[in-house]
């Protein structure tokens, strides 16, 4: 049997948070050992479904984001974090590194991406000048072999990640950045969880994209083509219109351009009323 169906951003984000939570590797470390939970968009759909808790707002749980027609950094005023380490299912007042050094084997790191290729290498946009979240794992991780899960969307599906990065190069190498000048991490030892895994393990379906894109709230969604036996791809359905169609987007949050911390953005330190037209056609204030 065959379900044809449109999933936006949003929709996927949380239909891959909560197949996250429910894989034998992340249920393994959540009873008998450590979960890493870094920050961002994607992260905070899966902080929700940990803690019970709709009120965590993805937009505000991130440093950088593309948002209102560039890539930015948040005003750290603005953000609202969640727990991000967790100790046999409960949350504990460490910082990544330091639960990291409490070694156990069975310590699952979820991080989210800014791309993906089909090669199965990821795409990490860092902005921070000590290379940002990556540097607190990466060593860690690859020394010992621990679990890496990352949840990404196909919205952030890329042709080539290691080529992507050597086009960007990093901020020294950016004459003109419209936006944050960042560099971007190609690491390649994720496992990478999108709508397609989402599917395959929670309904034993496979999914096909289609086509891309849209406008009135389908920019940046995908529309899919799932096969499968008849009573998983009823089942799939049933729990998409209950429990993932009508997802909200998630908003903006836009840092203040007189507050920029980033020197190489073409924007940085410009008054609200010295924002160039486009920002101002946007309703962008600051």
């Amino acid at each position: 049997m065959k379900a044809t169906f449109v999933l936006t951003p949003a929709e996927a984000r949380r239909l891959i948070a909560k197949t996250v939570i429910q894989m034998p590797e992340f249920q393994k470390a959540w009873k008998e050992a450590y979960v890493l939970l870094a920050g961002g968009t994607t992260n905070a759909f899966i902080a929700q479904e940990l803690l019970g808790d709709k009120s965590i707002e993805p937009g505000l749980c991130t440093v950088g984001n593309s948002t209102d027609g560039m890539l930015c950094v948040t005003e750290p005023s603005s953000r609202k974090s969640f727990p991000n380490v967790f100790y046999k299912g409960q949350p504990v007042d460490k910082k990544i590194d330091e639960a990291l050094q409490d070694y156990h084997a069975d310590t699952v790191i979820i991080k989210g991406a800014n791309a993906f290729d089909q090669d199965g290498h990821v795409g990490i946009i860092t902005s921070g000048f000590n290379g940002g979240t990556v540097p607190n794992f990466i060593g860690y991780m690859t020394s010992k072999g621990l679990k890496w899960i990352c949840p990404v969307g196909y919205e952030k599906m890329v042709p080539s990640v290691p080529a992507a990065s050597r086009a960007l190069g990093g901020a020294n190498h950016i004459d003109i950045s419209m936006g944050a000048d960042p560099g971007l991490y190609c690491l390649s030892s994720a496992d990478i969880v999108t709508e397609v895994e989402a599917i395959k393990m929670m309904f034993n379906c496979e999914a096909k994209v289609v086509c891309a894109g849209g406008i009135g709230g389908n920019e940046g969604a995908h529309y899919w083509a799932v096969d499968g036996d008849e009573a998983d791809i009823k089942a799939l359905v049933d729990y998409l219109e209950k429990e993932i169609k009508g997802e909200p987007p998630v908003k903006g949050n836009k840092g203040n351009c007189s507050n920029c911390r980033y020197p190489g953005c073409r924007y940085n330190g410009l008054q609200p009323d010295q924002l160039p037209d486009w920002m101002k056609k946007r309703g962008i204030k600051k």
